[in-house]
């Protein structure tokens, strides 16, 4: 007896009408004035870095060429350096790869992805943020390269009841912990927050959860914050002149020993 594929797809409209319910109920106004800080974006954005990827640079040029993934080439060497957005959807695109799905049916997944229906707003960095902050959001990628995101929990119950077609599930909570190396996501658990947090609060969180920086300081007033401090040490190896030209750094201390530079700590202050 073969596939009902008429049913089939009927239960699939139903169920991405079901999680497209339950973004618009999870997308507070103070979780999108949170995804739309400035601070946020430079984090996700601004800073970019070699991929380290079992991808040859050949393949990854290649990727580039076809619209796959979106990079900056340094014209030293012609490495390709990469935000922390784009170095998630690398890791998906080498999963998606070993699965068999071919590059066009790749692209589709990524223009859902990284759709701007709202201005600045993706539904990769909403899924992202809300795995790290409150409850781990999933990918489901169908065959044909349709993609919708869920919960865990609506993902659990649909499983139960409905009869889902085939399909690749990615959890933004195991992606998130390759990018962020240094998270604080065991120590603190799953927050399964309920009660509503302010953007202020959310942006305080997120540096703890993430763990960018080794020392994070707040300062308030009449009970809300109005300024967070962060400092960590970044690699001795980078460009000097690259590091200066970050604008996010307010203050920078280098360290060295016997002529070397063995330490470069910064400092940076984010007004909320």
């Amino acid at each position: 007896m073969g596939l009902d594929i008429a049913k089939i797809k009927k239960e699939q409209e139903k169920i991405d009408q079901r999680i497209k319910e339950e973004i618009y109920q999870d997308l507070s106004e103070n979780l999108l004035n949170f995804l739309l800080d400035k601070d946020l974006k430079e984090n996700f954005h601004e800073e970019k870095s070699r991929k380290r990827t079992e991808q040859s640079k050949r393949v990854i040029s290649y990727w580039v060429k076809k619209g796959v993934i979106k990079a900056e080439q340094n014209t030293e060497g012609g490495w390709f350096y990469f935000d922390r957005i784009e170095s998630i959807w690398i890791d998906i695109v080498s999963e998606l790869r070993d699965f068999g799905l071919d590059l066009d049916k790749i692209v589709r997944v990524r223009e859902e992805l990284f759709d701007e229906s709202i201005q600045n707003f993706k539904l990769i960095e909403f899924a992202l943020i809300h795995s790290i902050l409150k409850e781990p959001y999933l990918m489901i990628i169908y065959k044909d390269g349709t993609t919708s995101v869920t919960t865990t929990s609506v993902y659990s119950e649909t499983i139960k009841s409905s009869n889902l077609p085939p399909h690749i599930v990615f959890n933004f909570f195991y992606l998130a912990n390759q990018i962020f190396p240094n998270n604080n996501f065991e120590l603190l658990g799953n927050l399964g927050l309920d009660n509503e947090l302010k953007a202020s609060e959310m942006k305080v969180l997120y540096f703890i959860r993430t763990g960018d920086f080794q020392e994070i300081k707040i300062r308030m007033k009449d009970g809300d914050i109005y300024l967070v401090e962060g400092n960590r040490q970044l690699g001795n190896k980078e460009k000097i002149i690259d590091i200066i030209n970050n604008a996010s750094y307010q203050n920078i201390e280098i360290r060295t020993e016997k002529g070397k530079i063995v330490n470069i700590n910064s400092s940076e202050k984010f007004k909320i």
